[in-house]
């Protein structure tokens, strides 16, 4: 009993405990006033605090802020902000934004970014240039747009070696501004190959470049793109037609297409007149971008040049009828079939394709010509003794009792001057001369009609002794200079008719290896034409690209042609390339310069 009572009075204590704590949390009561002994029913009423006003907009207060906007915000903060020196610290991360970066690196890059503003371009890591990039997408930095296409195209420019991976987001983004501000895109180099990840639209933006350009420009690798034949799995570019492939069908193209303009108005592009259709394309892809600035997409019109079905027929078809003639001039047996071109069109590539090859036969090949390098050095090393002895001011001059004429003591016997001077007292009616001192100074001169003359011993001022010294040493040097030229010409003949030809001046050198190098140089230099000439000219003089759009125009072909046909020359003749991408290699310029200064 006693423990059933003890935990009532526990249940009842705890239930008046929990009475007294709901009591805490009710609101208050306020019983209204009334007459004494009236009982009135309390009223509850909610008390706030007067100083609690709600002054809140929540459309600002509580919106969501991407991480572009935020960038963006950040961004117009840092606008003007400037470093005067800061030390480079590295940033490498995907997504570049100001919050990744420590305060070093953020110092870095406001002073970076100053040099870059001012045209000053020092190096830096690739995360810092697209934090610059984001930037002038979302127009900081800039007021006028056309300032702002140009601030990321140098920046792209000065750094595009150092980060090839620039091309693949700056090209694109630079198109974007251009449509969002309706600006005239600049033209820039032409590609030589089309990148796989480019877009659509700036890959039918190139073709129409080049198909609109005076002449059409098509490079080999572009134009297997067009074609609907892989002319490169043929089994005759497999074999042995490869070059000729490579060099003629683009300059085929070239020809028609200028054939037809001026037959029947209209190029190749005009003829077929590819469809334009509309596109919807997304903006600043890749990019950190804030969509709320120029919109998610905008719709693009474009000329469907790569994939217009006639065109890409007609194209194959000129390929395929070159390859048939090149297969019938090389001799190469089977033909491709199914062929149809219009009559014309056919006589025209068969006239061009011969008169080529006509010139490429009619390019004689010059013999080899080889030096006797041992008696060339023998010969220098004689004359380099006569011309030091003639030229030491104590040596004797030619000395000798009345008509017979002599040498010098020390003269070499073996030299042929000494037997250029034994025939001419040969040929005066005189005996061989012999080499003996004398302490008499006469005065020589040579006749070239009666011979050496000597005359007496006379006394003669110092002026006049000089100046007869002066016209012996003279004489001397002369005759040695013959001597050498004889014996030099009846080596080099034959060379000296090729250098005739070719229009070209050649250093004999004396060294076997050399002279097999040289030669080899000058059989490839011969083969190059005179508009090949003018590219390697301007490319060693840095000649931009549109002077060397000019040379190809004058020949009626492009610079990558002309650069291919270099190349081939090159490796034909002298076992490599002479040119890498646009730059002629280092290890060559030197050889290339002396070669082109005779022209």
């Amino acid at each position: 009993m006693n423990d059933r009572e003890n935990k009532r009075d526990i249940h009842i204590e705890n239930n008046k405990r929990w009475t007294v704590r709901d009591r805490q949390f009710t609101f208050a009561e306020i019983e209204l006033g009334g007459q004494e002994g009236q009982q009135e029913e309390p009223v509850s009423r909610v008390v706030m605090p007067a100083n609690l006003e709600r002054n809140l907009d929540w459309q600002q207060d509580f919106r969501y802020v991407s991480r572009e906007q935020q960038f963006v915000q950040k961004g117009r903060e840092l606008e003007r902000e400037t470093v005067e020196s800061a030390a480079f610290i590295p940033f490498q991360t995907y997504w570049p934004t100001y919050e990744q970066m420590q305060p070093g690196q953020l110092r870095w890059y406001l002073y970076w970014r100053e040099e870059v503003r001012s045209g000053r371009y020092p190096d830096t890591d690739l995360s810092y240039l697209f934090v610059y990039l984001y930037e002038l997408i979302h127009g900081i930095g800039w007021n006028v747009p056309a300032h702002g296409y140009a601030l990321m195209d140098r920046v792209w420019q000065a750094y595009r070696q150092r980060y090839p991976k620039l091309d693949v987001y700056v090209r694109e983004w630079l198109y974007d501004l251009a449509l969002v501000f309706g600006l005239d895109m600049p033209l820039t180099e032409p590609l030589q190959k089309l990148p796989r990840n480019m877009s659509l639209e700036l890959k039918e933006l190139e073709w129409r470049r080049r198909f609109t350009a005076e002449p059409l420009e098509l490079s080999w690798d572009m134009l297997l793109l067009l074609l609907d034949y892989d002319v490169e799995k043929s089994r005759f570019y497999m074999e042995q037609g490869r070059k000729e492939l490579r060099a003629y069908i683009p300059k085929v193209l070239v020809l028609v297409d200028g054939y037809l303009a001026k037959t029947r108005g209209a190029r190749l592009i005009e003829r077929f007149k590819p469809r334009e259709k509309r596109a919807s394309r997304f903006l600043f892809r890749s990019a950190i971008y804030d969509h709320e600035m120029y919109g998610r997409t905008v719709t693009v019109p474009t000329l469907s040049i790569s994939d217009d079905l006639p065109l890409r027929s007609y194209l194959t078809q000129l390929a395929r009828l070159t390859e048939n003639k090149l297969r019938e001039l090389t001799g190469f047996k089977g033909k491709l079939r199914g062929i149809s071109v219009e009559p014309e069109v056919e006589q025209l590539i068969t006239r061009f394709l011969h008169k080529e090859f006509k010139q490429r036969e009619a390019m004689v090949r010059i013999p080899e010509i080889k030096i006797n390098s041992a008696k060339l050095r023998k010969l220098r090393q004689e004359s380099d003794e006569v011309r030091d002895m003639l030229l030491i001011g104590d040596l004797p001059l030619v000395t000798g009792e009345g008509n017979d004429v002599r040498l010098p003591a020390n003269f070499p016997d073996h030299t042929p001057q000494a037997k250029s001077y034994a025939q001419a007292q040969t040929k005066l009616g005189r005996s061989s001369y012999k080499p003996k001192p004398s302490n008499g100074l006469q005065q020589a001169e040579l006749d070239f009609e009666r011979g050496w003359q000597v005359f007496e011993e006379q006394d003669l001022t110092g002026h006049e002794q000089e100046v007869s010294m002066g016209l012996l040493k003279d004489d001397l040097l002369k005759q040695e200079q013959q001597e050498y030229n004889d014996i030099t010409s009846e080596l080099s003949d034959s060379m000296q008719v090729m250098l005739d030809t070719a229009g070209q001046h050649a250093e004999v050198f004396a060294d076997d290896k050399g002279m097999d190098s040289q030669s080899e140089w000058r059989e490839m230099f011969v083969r190059l034409s005179a508009g090949h000439m003018d590219m390697l000219s301007a490319m060693l003089e840095g000649k931009s690209a549109t002077v060397r759009q000019g040379i190809a125009e004058q020949t009626g072909s492009m610079p990558e042609l002309m650069l291919d046909e270099i190349n081939e020359l090159s490796m034909e003749w002298i076992g490599d390339l002479l040119i890498d991408g646009d730059e002629i290699l280092e290890e060559y310029k030197a050889e290339l310069q002396n070669m082109l200064k005779g022209r």
